[in-house]
C-alpha cells in the first residue's frame, strides 16, 4: 500500500506540467508501447453536458447485453482508479501500480515528460487492450479536437449538447465550442449529434458533412418524451421506439441523456452489435453514476451534485422542482474553481435556497469563497467555511430530519466530501470492488 501511495504521489506530481495540447505527444506515448488504441473497437464521447451520464448509461446497456465492456470517464471523485473500469469495476490497485511503473520507466527512458491526463489515457488505452475487450467507451476530457484521447478512431462518435464551458480553451462562441468537441468526429465513422442549439447544430453537421459521418440528430432522427417526475422516458429512433423506460438515475435532465444513449445503441445495432430491448431496459433501469443528483443521506436529505457550470446548474436546478417540489429550498454549500462563470451560477442559485455556506475547493484553481458572499448576500444568508467537508458536516448538524442540504458547484468539491458520506455507509470505493 506504501508502495502504491508513493507512486500515486508521483503520477499526480505530473499536474504541475499542466496541460498540453499537442496529438502528436500522444501519438509517440503509444507508439512506444505498441498503439494499443488501434486495437481497439471504441464509442468515443464529447460534449459540455451529459457525456459522463451518457457514457453510463451506454456501459452499462452494453453489458446488459453481455458485451465485455471498458469505461473511460473522467475526473474521478474518490480514487483514480474510478476512471478505468471494466465490467463495472475499477482496476485493481496491484494492476495499476504495475502499469504506472511499467509506463514510468517507458517514457523515462525516452525522455518524453508526459503530463497527467496524457499519462493516464496512455494506462487506459493498454489496459483495455490488454484485457481484450469487445467494446471500450470513452469519455473526452476538455474539448475534443485536441483531447489526448482523441488520437482514437472509434467505431461510432457521440456528441452531447453544447454550452459555455472551459471557454479559455474551447472559445467564446458556442459555434467555435462546438467545432472543437467536433473534432472528434472521424472520416466516414457514424456520429449522434444530441446537441440542440441551433448554432452547436450547424457547426456539427457541417463538420460531419465534409468528413462524410452518417450523422443521427436529435429531434430529427430520434426524439423522446420525459414521464417526469416519474424516472421515465419514451423513445422513438429510426428503428427503435420503446416507451416507459424506466431510467436509475434521478432529473428530467437525464432523460435527454437517455435518448443520446439509446440513439447509439440503435447506431451499435446497425453496426451488427445484438442488443434487444429487455437488455436495453434492464440497462437503463440498473445504471448507476454517483455525484449526479446523488442522495447520499435520507434523514436529513442530503444531495451531492457535479453541477459546474451554467448549463448543469440549470439541470439540476430544474431536477430539484421536480423532485423536490420549489417550494423546498435547501441549504446549499457551494464552492468552485475560478475559471467557471461563478457570478451566474450563484445567481441562478441564490433565490432557489435557504441560506448558503461556501467553502474552497481544494485543487486546480479554486475560487476564494470570499468572492462569492457579494453574489449570494443579497439574497440569502451567507457565511464562510473554507474546509469542505466542515462547511458539509456543519450544515448537516445543525438541519432537522426533515431538511434538505444541496452540495454542489465543482466536481472537485464533491469528490473532497465523497468519502465522508461513504465511511458512514461502511464502503470503501464507489464501484464494486471484488479485489477488497
Amino acid at each position: 500500500m506504501e508502495r502504491l501511495q508513493e507512486t500515486l504521489d508521483w503520477l499526480y506530481s505530473l499536474e504541475a506540467r499542466g496541460e498540453i495540447y499537442k496529438l502528436e505527444r500522444m501519438d509517440h506515448a503509444l507508439e512506444l508501447i505498441g498503439n494499443p488504441h488501434r486495437k481497439l473497437r471504441a464509442v468515443h464521447i464529447a460534449g459540455t453536458k451529459g457525456k459522463g451520464s451518457v457514457a453510463a448509461m451506454l456501459d452499462s446497456v452494453l453489458r446488459a447485453a453481455g458485451l465485455r465492456v471498458a469505461l473511460y470517464t473522467k475526473p474521478h471523485l474518490v480514487n483514480l482508479s474510478e476512471r478505468t473500469r471494466i465490467d463495472g469495476v475499477e482496476i485493481a490497485p496491484a494492476r495499476l501500480l504495475d502499469y504506472i511503473e511499467r509506463l514510468r520507466a517507458i517514457y523515462d527512458r525516452a525522455g518524453l515528460a508526459l503530463t497527467f491526463f496524457e499519462f493516464t489515457v496512455a494506462l487506459m488505452f493498454l489496459y483495455f487492450a490488454d484485457e481484450k475487450v469487445d467494446l471500450a467507451v470513452i469519455e473526452t476530457g476538455l474539448g475534443g479536437r485536441l483531447d489526448s484521447t482523441n488520437v482514437v478512431t472509434p467505431i461510432l462518435s457521440v456528441i452531447t449538447p453544447i454550452g459555455f464551458d472551459h471557454m479559455e480553451y474551447l472559445g467564446y462562441t458556442i459555434p467555435k465550442i462546438a467545432a472543437e468537441k467536433g473534432g472528434i468526429i472521424k472520416t466516414e465513422v457514424p456520429v449522434v449529434i444530441g446537441a440542440r442549439d441551433e448554432e452547436a447544430r450547424t457547426t456539427l453537421l457541417g463538420i460531419a458533412g465534409q468528413r462524410r459521418s452518417a450523422v443521427r440528430l436529435i429531434n430529427r432522427d430520434f426524439s423522446f418524451v420525459s414521464q417526469a417526475p416519474a424516472h421515465r422516458v419514451d423513445y422513438q429512433g429510426l428503428g427503435l421506439k420503446l416507451n416507459d423506460i424506466e431510467l436509475g438515475l434521478a432529473g428530467p435532465f437525464q432523460h435527454e441523456n437517455a435518448a443520446i444513449a439509446l440513439a447509439a445503441v440503435e447506431a451499435l445495432r446497425a453496426q451488427g452489435y445484438r442488443i434487444d430491448a429487455e437488455q436495453i431496459r434492464t440497462g437503463l433501469r440498473d445504471v448507476y453514476w454517483p455525484g449526479r443528483f446523488d442522495i447520499v443521506s435520507r434523514r436529513p436529505l442530503v444531495i451531492l451534485d457535479c453541477a459546474h457550470n451554467e448549463m448543469s446548474i440549470a439541470a439540476l436546478l430544474e431536477t430539484l422542482a421536480v423532485e423536490l417540489g420549489t417550494e423546498v429550498k435547501p441549504r446549499l454549500v457551494f464552492g468552485c474553481l475560478a475559471v467557471k462563470e461563478w457570478q451566474r451560477m450563484a445567481a441562478m442559485l441564490a433565490p432557489r435556497v435557504r441560506d448558503v455556506t461556501l467553502t474552497r475547493v481544494k485543487p486546480k484553481r479554486p475560487l476564494d469563497p470570499e468572492n462569492l458572499v457579494p453574489e449570494f448576500a443579497r439574497h440569502v444568508p451567507t457565511r464562510v467555511i473554507r474546509e469542505p467537508l466542515e462547511a458539509v458536516t456543519r450544515v448537516i448538524e445543525e438541519i432537522g430530519p426533515d431538511d434538505v442540504a444541496l452540495v454542489t458547484g465543482s466536481v472537485y468539491l464533491i469528490g473532497d466530501v465523497y468519502p465522508y458520506f461513504l465511511a458512514r455507509a461502511g464502503r470503501g470505493g464507489l464501484f464494486p470492488d471484488p479485489h477488497a
